[in-house]
């Protein structure tokens, strides 16, 4: 047999031997489930019947699983082995004998073949032969056709019987018989009570929150219905209570773990169940660290066990949690969601801004969970706050302002600002106020709108910003209600002026009239207290209400003066002559009331309290002097404050009248036009009558001013100038109205032309009057000087004689009569220069009280002579000699000043508008200097040759006319010094200044030498240079451009020091008395020189 042959027959043999194993196994697997389905069965149906104990139930149960393991072990394991050819398995011959049966056509062949196989161990060629033979008849049958697997069909049927029993008892209800049975045998080691006849339904579950109650609901079912049931815990019994007779309830108080009971009825148990104790997740501790922003100032805060949170907005909220029983932790705030597992613990960090709640969620893998409701409050930062009050302080014109500024936390800037609308244009500005940076605090600003100069028709808007510190939005700012400032127009600030002037005359008036009281008080106290003895409880009523009315004259002398000083601040704009009156004038003012009257009225209550009658009376012959020379100021001050006024309404009529000249000019250039409209121009014709109006009644209420002053002003007669003026505006209306422009023009003309000649005559009166009458003032006052001079010669001829003369002398009547002439002259004086005073208000009140001293020192001296008291007469004599020299001293230095303010209106400037020396355009020229020192030196030599003693009153004016003259000369060499002093030139003048300086101490001290003749020709030397050097200079000009070649510095050290000596040597001179005696002349000098040192 070949191999091909040999190895097919054998592929074949082998096929039918794994079918016919897995044939074995079908079958097997069939067996083994019909026996296992057979006992469960069986013993299910035994256990439920029979009950058995747990030993009955145990031997069921392992003889169970015995049974089943036998029968997989060989209907499963065995066939399972030999399909995979594990163990014995049937040979190839028993495959052939089964096959021969199976197949009848084959019967023993295929045996046949594998026996001469066996045989055929030489390779016989019969026996090949026969085994071809046969295996060619077999070679097309298939072995596994001879087993079929779907004969294993008919085995199912024991399968099929136990499971249709099971589905009988499951669909007939009865499935408990084999499942409580096979529970039981299953759980064979346990023990089971008897089934009760009835059922048990708990309604709950069985799960229940750790701490919580839980309530037992158990519905009954079945045949029996037991009356009571019992629930049986480890340690207790309780009884359920009956809600119906089929349900019964109990509850279980805080279950704090799980419980395990049964429930027991008519003896039996049922049972065990198990109740399960769900931990609920809790927080246990809770800890909130507040960090507040920086910029509030608040100190960070820990809150425990509280998570409700008000605080700022932007602070960082640190939240700490610790949890019990809880697996995960989530945190809602803010539309944010943060869950995440947690160990015990959880931390948390938020910035707060907004206000709302917040949740803690915790939960647990018992699908537990514990929510905490919290709140943030959110403190937004306030706006700061902020409140001005304003007050103006009249006197400085200055807006005053305290207010309060506030904020929640800090305020951090204040700006005060301010919008100029100038035209069209806006100009915003601020200014920053210093702040302490506090939460809460008061402030004081002060701000002058005069310094922005603002014209009519400007205004300005003004309020304050306030900041606060927020950093977490921005700073933010609060502004203060806005205020408009609009300066006062021209019209109103003239009446402001006029009402404020009316006050001030009023009031003066008023405290005239208060002094006129006090005096007449003062005398009729006088007359009290000389006609009693004692000073009784009515003379003590008296001096205080005599106290009382000075009182209240001093506080109404100060309100005028503040009236005043408020009046010259709010006309600044002024002329600078008119503005420099007001200005000496609040310094008179300012002057009326001194500490020395104080002390008397402080002294003269002492005394009404002490009732001290003598002292009391000499106090009030003090106050009465004091009280005269008050008055006398006060009318003084009065009537210079009318001329003055008087002069500003001068100013102002003036002014107005130039503007009509414009605004006719202006009409004039628009008649002229011949695109204007007639009606137009007749309205604004119109409004210029009426202009004119208002110039005629300010012309008349000048007229009426002028009336009441003492020494009235000359006032041109313009009534015929007005009426032209309004006439010949009248008659261009007419014309304008009836289109007829070119006879408009005509009267337009004629109009601007009588303008301009009462604008002329306006200011002539201004010019000239105000020159005229201070020249006439300067002559006035020059006669006075003279007159003083003659008394003081007269009172040291008149001391003389007196020591000279007897006590007992006759001589003393005509000393007497001398005196009493001395005083009648002293006082036409005093009234000469008291009217005087009224029309210049350069003469100090202290000019007044020496005139008044002289008076007064005279008529004691009258006394002590007709006493024959000489030594008092004389002590008496020498006072007023002292306040004779010192108010000719004072009446000499007002009439300089007078002088040079003379000088000054006088130097108006006549060169072109290129001129670089325009302070100095009418100033004498170097050539006329030198003229007047040569004639002065001529005077000096020729007086040098004369007798230097015994000339008299005389004499001694002749002096003061030589002192004058140089220091004139010096005075006006020092205008010329800037000018004169380039190019090294400035030394020698000033060499030359020094040089007039000595010469005039040595004249004034009747003290003429060689050396001082000398000194004079150096001075003419040094001039003629001078005059020279200038020429050159002037000449160089010519060749250069017109432009200021330096410009002087007051504030070198020499120039200072130089100027400190001569103000020094010039309060030497004066105080000096012209003709004292050389003894008294010596010490007056040594005593000044000693002040000047200790300066």
């Amino acid at each position: 047999m070949t191999n091909n042959r040999k190895s097919e027959l054998l592929d074949k043999l082998n096929s039918f031997i794994n079918k016919y194993y897995l044939n074995k196994l079908v079958k097997g697997c069939i067996y083994f489930f019909s026996v296992l389905f057979v006992f469960f069965l069986l013993f299910s149906f035994l256990e439920y019947f029979a009950r058995f104990n747990v030993i009955n139930r145990t031997f069921l149960f392992w003889g169970y699983i015995s049974i089943s393991a036998i029968v997989i072990i060989y209907f499963i394991v065995y066939p399972t082995l030999q399909l995979l050819k594990i163990g014995k398995i049937i040979s190839h011959k028993e495959a052939a004998k089964i096959i021969g049966v199976h197949f009848p056509e084959i019967d023993d062949k295929l045996l046949n073949v594998i026996e001469l196989e066996a045989m055929n161990e030489n390779d016989n060629a019969l026996i090949n032969a026969s085994i071809e033979q046969k295996i060619s008849t077999i070679k097309s049958i298939k072995f596994n056709t001879a087993i079929d697997l779907y004969k294993n069909k008919k085995h199912i049927k024991w399968l099929a019987i136990p499971l249709l029993i099971v589905l009988l008892l499951f669909m007939s209800g009865k499935e408990y018989v084999i499942t409580e049975s096979s529970a039981r045998i299953i759980n064979h080691n346990m023990f089971f009570e008897p089934k009760p006849p009835f059922n048990l339904f708990i309604k709950n579950d069985l799960k229940v929150i750790q701490y919580n109650d839980w309530v037992l609901d158990v519905t009954i079912k079945g045949r029996e219905i037991p009356s009571s049931l019992f629930i049986e815990t480890e340690d207790n019994i309780f009884k359920l209570s009956n809600i119906n007779k089929n349900r019964f309830s109990h509850t279980i108080k805080g279950v704090t773990k799980d419980l395990i009971f049964y429930i027991t009825a008519g003896g039996y148990k049922v049972g065990p169940y198990k109740l399960e104790a769900l931990t609920m997740p809790k927080i246990i501790d809770l800890e909130i660290k507040l960090d507040y922003p920086e910029y509030t100032g608040i100190s960070n805060k820990i809150i425990k066990n509280n998570g409700d949170i008000t605080a700022p907005e932007g602070t960082i909220m640190d939240l700490n949690i610790k949890t019990k029983g809880a697996d995960y932790i989530c945190i809602i705030y803010d539309n944010d969601t943060l869950q995440q597992q947690t160990l015990g613990s959880f931390n948390y960090k938020k910035h707060l801004y907004k206000t709302g709640d917040y949740k803690i969620i915790t939960s647990n893998k018992n699908n537990l969970q514990d929510t905490l409701y919290q709140s943030i409050s959110i403190t937004k930062d306030k706006y700061p706050k902020i409140t001005v009050a304003e007050n103006y302080d009249s006197i400085s014109s200055t807006h005053l302002f305290n207010g309060e500024i506030e904020d929640d936390y800090l305020t951090s800037k204040l700006v005060f600002n301010y919008e100029q609308k100038i035209n069209d244009s806006t100009i915003s500005q601020f200014q920053e106020i210093n702040i302490q940076q506090l939460n809460n605090e008061k402030f004081f600003f002060q701000f002058n709108f005069n310094e922005l100069n603002l014209n009519e028709g400007d205004n300005v808007k003004y309020y304050f910003t306030v900041w606060d510190n927020d950093k977490i939005n921005g700073h933010k700012k609060t502004n203060s209600a806005s205020c408009l400032y609009e300066p006062l127009s021209k019209k109103n600030k003239l009446i402001i002026k006029d009402i404020e002037n009316k006050k001030i005359r009023n009031s003066l008036s008023s405290s005239i009239e208060l002094t006129d009281e006090i005096k007449k008080d003062i005398e009729d106290l006088k007359k009290a207290l000389l006609e009693k003895k004692e000073m009784g409880w009515e003379e003590k009523k008296k001096a205080e209400e005599l106290l009382k009315k000075h009182q209240q004259l001093e506080e109404q002398i100060k309100h005028t003066q503040q009236q005043n000083s408020k009046n010259i601040i709010n006309q600044k704009n002024l002329k600078p002559e008119i503005f420099k009156k007001q200005k000496e004038l609040e310094d008179l003012m300012k002057s009326l009331l001194n500490d020395e009257e104080k002390e008397l009225l402080k002294e003269m209550k002492k005394m009404i309290e002490e009732l001290n009658k003598e002292k009391l009376k000499s106090l009030l012959d003090k106050l009465n002097k004091n009280n005269t020379d008050l008055e006398k100021e006060l009318e003084r001050e009065l009537e210079l404050f009318k001329q003055l006024d008087f002069e500003q309404k001068v100013e102002e009529a003036i002014e107005k009248v130039n503007d009509l000249k414009q605004l006719q000019n202006n009409l004039l250039e628009k008649t002229e036009n011949k695109k204007s409209q007639a009606d137009s121009l007749a309205k604004t014709q119109d409004e210029l009558i009426k202009k004119m109006n208002s110039i005629e009644e300010d012309l008349e209420e000048l007229r009426k001013k002028n009336m009441e002053l003492e020494n009235k002003n000359t006032i041109p007669e313009t009534k015929e100038k007005e009426a032209d003026i309004k006439e010949s505006m009248k008659k261009s209306r007419e014309n304008l109205i009836k289109n007829k422009k070119q006879k408009s023009k005509k009267s337009q003309q004629e109009a601007v032309k009588k303008i301009e000649e009462l604008e002329n005559d306006l200011l002539n009166m201004q010019t000239q009057g105000g020159s005229e009458q201070q020249v006439e003032n300067m002559e006035t006052l020059r006669q006075i000087l003279e007159n003083l001079i003659t008394i003081s010669f007269d009172q040291e001829d008149l001391m003389a004689q007196v020591k000279i003369t007897p006590r007992k002398s006759s001589k003393f009547v005509t000393i007497i009569q001398l005196q009493k002439i001395l005083s009648d002259n002293s006082k036409i004086i005093e009234d000469s220069l008291f009217n005087l005073s009224k029309r210049v208000v350069q003469i100090q009140s202290t000019i007044n009280k020496e005139i008044s001293s002289i008076n007064n020192n005279i008529t004691k001296s009258i006394k002590h002579l007709e006493e024959r008291d000489v030594n008092k007469s004389i002590e008496k004599q020498q006072f007023t000699m002292t306040a004779i020299n010192n108010l000719a001293l004072l009446l000499s230095e007002i009439l300089e000043q007078m002088q040079r303010d003379l000088d000054m209106q006088a130097s108006q400037c006549n060169k072109p508008r290129n001129c670089n020396k325009p302070k100095n355009c009418n100033s004498p020229s170097m050539s006329e200097l030198n003229k007047s020192q040569k004639k002065l030196n001529q005077k000096i030599k020729k007086k040098k040759n004369g007798k230097k003693d015994g000339e008299g009153g005389r004499g001694a004016k002749e002096l003061v006319e030589l002192s004058k003259q140089q220091e004139e000369i010096r005075r006006r060499l020092m205008e010329l010094r800037d000018e004169l002093g380039q190019n090294g030139e400035k030394g020698k003048i000033d060499k030359i200044l020094e040089d007039m300086e000595e010469n005039e101490t040595d004249i004034i001290n009747n003290n003429i030498t060689i050396e001082t003749i000398n000194r004079q020709r150096e001075i003419l030397t040094r001039l003629l240079e001078a005059e020279k050097a200038t020429r050159e200079q002037d000449e160089d000009d010519k060749r250069s451009s017109n432009e200021w070649l330096f410009k002087t510095n007051p504030n070198t050290k020499e120039y200072i020091d130089y100027i400190k000596e001569k103000k020094a040597q010039e309060e030497l001179l004066k105080t000096i008395p012209v003709q004292l005696k050389p003894y008294y002349k010596k010490k007056v000098t040594l005593y000044f020189n000693n002040l000047i040192e200790e300066k």
